[in-house]
């Protein structure tokens, strides 16, 4: 079967949706720094649709700093990929032509940043994970521990972390006389304002003169992203060679619902990523607020409860009713007070909404997928609410257990809990560490996990009664089961 690119793109099935535009004579006006398939599945696709529209002719570049590779995968096919929105039995295929080059920066990363550095383009986006931004999760700092960051001070070039790399793109726009906008896609609140956190502080101790030039040339929008885009599996490159008739090693699988809130602070020509229906607003954290707190604390609890009661999927864990009952209830009797009033995003629809998608059974997305790197997602989901809750006296014994099916979860990943699993995140030396110490004693292991200040910050690492009641939690999750635990919590819980 031949293989999908421009020369090929004719021969694919008809109905196949296609560039509906030339794209010969599109500009390189965007960049995208981690090309995996959130973003060929979301943001790629509303620069296709203002590119379809007419209402942009910039299209994009993408940039890989670490493996994959994307000039493998994408390079072959000029840069074109196919997209499939499933839902239950239906899919829906549309070949994506809004990527014209792309780049790995480990390979060449001179010439990475020369291509960034681009006086033609006007916005780099980007989608690296949390863990990406080099930052300490409690507090929105740059972690000057991570080793990439001291590594990446003793260089001139060929940076290799999120903010030695831009650093070494920035510094060639001063150069050039060239403002940019740089935008987080990422699930981290205010990640507008952590990626200005930690670009500006590492050009701040790697060269004072750019720190400054970001103050005055450099905007920094927040952003709220959604879409549930799983790890595509060889049964997806299968259905997609079934339905379009080429081979596509690119392949993006995700649902159909889709959304993008940005705030509107642009200090060059803004995206026309409205006509494709996403938001510019003056405030994002709303948006954020309820998104993270609401649909991304449902994945986090789920998956770990999930995974706790021998499921595989977020589908089937929204399928069993205690988890999908305990879900509901978690966020209507304890997250929704801590919420702010969006009319497009109030929590009752809002919630039913969220717990459909997941419920989706052509979306395949695995329990431990979303369980990794939790330490850097737990905080926005989960803890803060939980905070939130705190200050105003309120208890949270919901919350809480999700916080304990996060310590079962990761304790079942060490020999001293049984080695059920594999857990990643880049905390497991800590996690292995104290699960040494504490020789398989529950109390012992969550004790000392909450200690960890990065994570908990100092008011819960010191906080007796959480650490007691977490610890309460995780025991009777490993000891009792799942399905007893809930039942028990939610019985004590008050109605919502």
């Amino acid at each position: 079967m031949k293989r999908l690119n421009e020369e090929t793109l004719p021969l694919a099935a008809a109905g196949v949706r296609r560039p509906g535009y030339d794209r010969a004579r599109t500009r390189i006006g965007f960049a995208h720094v981690g090309v995996g398939a959130f973003h060929r599945c979301h943001q790629a696709e509303y620069t296709e649709d203002a590119l379809e529209a007419g209402a942009d002719d910039r299209a994009e570049i993408g940039v890989n700093l670490r493996p994959p590779s994307i000039e493998d995968q994408l390079a072959p096919q000029d840069g074109l990929y196919t997209r499939l929105l499933v839902d239950g039995e239906k899919a829906e295929a549309r070949v994506i032509g809004s990527i014209r080059r792309v780049l790995d920066a480990e390979r060449e990363p001179a010439k990475a940043v020369v291509a960034l550095a681009d006086t033609g383009i006007d916005v780099v986006t980007m989608t690296v994970t949390e863990k990406g931004y080099c930052h300490v999760p409690a507090s929105g700092a740059l972690d000057w521990e991570r080793p990439e960051i001291s590594e990446d001070l003793k260089r001139t070039a060929g940076r290799q972390s999120l903010p030695g790399f831009l650093a070494d793109v920035l510094a060639k726009r001063m150069a050039a006389n060239a403002p940019v906008t740089l935008i987080s896609c990422d699930n981290i609140p205010g990640n507008g304002h952590i990626l200005r956190n930690v670009v500006s502080s590492f050009a701040e101790a790697a060269d004072k003169t750019l720190a400054a030039w970001i103050m005055d040339n450099v905007r920094f929008p927040s952003t709220m992203v959604d879409r549930i885009v799983p790890a595509t599996r060889s049964e997806d490159l299968k259905r997609a060679e079934e339905i379009t008739g080429l081979h596509d090693q690119g392949v993006v699988v995700g649902e159909p619902f889709r959304q993008w809130v940005i705030e509107d602070d642009f200090n060059r020509p803004r995206p026309r990523w409205d006509v494709a229906g996403a938001e510019f607003v003056g405030d994002v954290e709303p948006y954020e607020f309820i998104k993270m707190r609401v649909l991304n604390a449902c994945q986090t609890a789920l998956c770990y409860l999930g995974a706790l009661s021998g499921l595989g999927t977020t589908c089937d864990d929204v399928n069993d009713p205690l988890l999908k009952s305990f879900a509901r209830r978690m966020i209507l009797a304890e997250s929704a007070a801590v919420l702010p009033d969006v009319p497009s995003m109030q929590v009752g629809p809002y919630l039913d909404l969220t717990l459909s998608r997941l419920g989706n059974p052509a979306i395949r997305h695995s329990n431990h997928q979303i369980a990794t790197d939790g330490s850097q997602k737990i905080n926005q989901r989960i803890l803060q609410p939980l905070r939130d809750r705190m200050a105003r006296g309120l208890s949270s014994p919901l919350l809480e257990v999700a916080v304990g099916g996060w310590v079962a979860y990761l304790a079942k990943s060490q020999p001293a809990f049984g080695a059920t699993w594999t857990a990643s995140d880049q905390i497991m030396p800590f996690v292995a560490d104290i699960a040494k110490k504490s020789s398989g004693n529950v109390g012992a292991f969550t004790r000392l996990f909450i200690e960890n200040r990065a994570i908990f910050g100092d008011g819960l690492a010191q906080d007796a009664g959480f650490i007691a009641r977490t610890t309460t939690a995780a025991r009777a999750l490993l000891e009792d089961g799942v399905a007893r635990t809930l039942a028990g919590t939610m019985a004590e819980a008050p109605p919502v």
